[in-house]
């Protein structure tokens, strides 16, 4: 438990301290990205197939699969602002690599669990896996050209994208042969493998730390930094929104292509896979061309055109009528969406003063998850109406962040 307990102040360097080259932490962060979006997309993509081998009744599939895609956030919301202080105060580094290693444990647990109730308790230790991409963002703007920064936010931002592009195709492919079970152990050993990566490539860095802060004076502090500065909270407002509108949807896009879904039964999870693979891949190209054209003609023009795409997209989820109707619109929506984050990310480091640039973008990522947390438990009460409910709020709620974006350019 944080406390309020002054702590030592540690030395403004250390002789092992070394100076880590910007191009290898884009390669390793993106790496890690990668490792851990496509393990969560297993769980996210599976999860409905996974519930029903473990006993789940069917009517109670939708309302498990909002609830556990939000079991993370209980423990994760309260302990996310902390993160990023503790990053600052002690060690970026042992911020990062913590969560590889706690991923390892948490898909060791859900690939042995006997119900429901211990996969729950193994998504409760997802808690303790958020905050390492702000951080990371942070460490990677700091060490970036200035010139190269929308760029590198951009390729750091995509290896989320192409986690969710190689992982769901695979994954349903591993599904099919030897079982959800050992998708998601195979998705352990990968985690535990990207901490070792994680821990030899990066280096701990000298920084000069202001004297005898406390923790909850340096969280005081950064929050601060960004409730004094209009435009960081306004951007904070419109991220939140155009996250919420895809946290809504997300869980119950696997539950409404099984409905769709007429071919074989045991070739279903190949089907969701190669869905989701489609969009993942067409994330993965655009989000770093998105990256490149907002350094081009500028990010308040790019950013409403995409967020008025994706409202279009998911409404077109909410209304389809045939598995390749919904195939379609999820693909478009996937061609938008990696826009989206790292084109806000990038407004948030070039709009903030350098002294407060890592501070706010260590919770670059704070309106993302809360809307993980909301979002899910959401669209469990909107698909208890009609499974399609969740989509038509999405694309509401998207049109609302397109408003706030032209208001702000």
């Amino acid at each position: 438990m944080p406390t309020d307990a002054a702590i030592p102040t540690p030395t403004a360097t250390t002789p092992r301290s070394r100076r880590n080259d910007w191009r290898m932490l884009l390669f390793v962060f993106t790496l890690a990205g990668v490792v851990e979006s496509q393990a969560f997309g297993h769980l996210n993509a599976f999860r409905p197939l996974y519930l029903q081998q473990l006993g789940v009744a069917a009517s109670q599939i939708p309302t498990w699969t909002g609830i556990l895609a939000a079991t993370g956030f209980v423990i994760g919301l309260p302990l996310l602002p902390f993160w990023g202080v503790w990053a600052d105060r002690y060690s970026r580094k042992l911020i990062i690599v913590r969560s590889a290693y706690i991923e390892g444990i948490l898909f060791t647990v859900a690939a042995f669990a006997p119900n429901v109730w211990v996969l729950a308790g193994a998504q409760l230790l997802g808690g303790f896996v958020f905050g390492n991409t702000g951080v990371m963002l942070a460490m990677l703007a700091d060490a970036a050209p200035r010139k190269r920064l929308g760029l590198a936010v951009g390729i750091a931002s995509a290896g989320f994208p192409i986690g969710s592009s190689v992982g769901p195709y695979l994954g349903g492919l591993v599904a099919q042969t030897l079982g959800i079970r050992a998708l998601l152990f195979g998705d352990a050993l990968l985690s535990a493998l990207m901490g070792v990566i994680l821990t030899l490539a990066v280096h701990q860095e000298a920084r000069r730390l202001v004297g005898d802060l406390r923790v909850l004076a340096l969280l005081r502090a950064s929050l601060g930094d960004i409730v004094s500065s209009p435009i960081v909270v306004r951007l904070f407002a419109l991220y939140f929104l155009a996250m919420m509108s895809t946290s809504i949807i997300q869980p119950f896009i696997p539950i409404l292509l099984q409905q769709l879904y007429r071919g074989p039964k045991g070739q279903l999870p190949g089907m969701i896979g190669a869905t989701l693979t489609a969009a993942g891949i067409a994330m993965a190209i655009t989000t770093p061309l998105w990256g490149r054209l907002g350094d081009g003609i500028g990010r308040w023009r790019v950013l409403p055109l995409c967020l008025l795409a994706m409202a279009l997209g998911l409404a077109a989820e909410g209304l389809s009528s045939t598995l390749g109707m919904l195939q379609g619109s999820i693909f478009a929506v996937g061609l938008f969406q990696g826009a989206i984050g790292a084109t806000v990310v990038a407004l948030l480091a070039i709009l903030t003063p350098e002294s407060r640039r890592a501070s706010i973008l260590n919770y670059s990522l704070l309106p993302a998850q809360c809307s993980f947390f909301l979002g899910p438990i959401t669209g469990a009460g909107l698909a208890v109406v009609s499974l399609r409910a969740p989509f038509l709020g999405a694309a509401a709620l998207e049109v609302a962040a397109c408003a706030l974006a032209v208001l702000l350019a």
